[in-house]
């Protein structure tokens, strides 16, 4: 089990970008919701992250800089090892 906290990592770009963010583990041709955080906005969502695992969408997402790469990183590793 690691030390890492998924939902955590999530509030915090959450509340740092004023978005909402949500990750999804791929199974084949589906996707199977992991965790989320932040409001609903009702706006598209916008792929921001996908491998051959997981796919990471957002909401309201208006800027994205090198600390969020870092942190959407830390997401993905965090599922990974979870």
């Amino acid at each position: 089990m690691s030390d890492c906290n998924l939902k955590s990592i999530l509030e915090k770009i959450a509340r740092k970008y004023n978005c909402k963010i949500w990750i999804n583990k791929k199974i084949g041709r589906r996707i199977s919701f992991i965790e989320k955080a932040g409001n609903e906005y009702y706006l598209p969502p916008m792929v921001v992250y996908e491998d051959d695992k997981f796919i990471i969408f957002t909401e309201n997402l208006e800027r994205s800089d090198e600390e969020f790469k870092k942190l959407i990183q830390e997401v993905v590793d965090c599922a990974r090892n979870n």
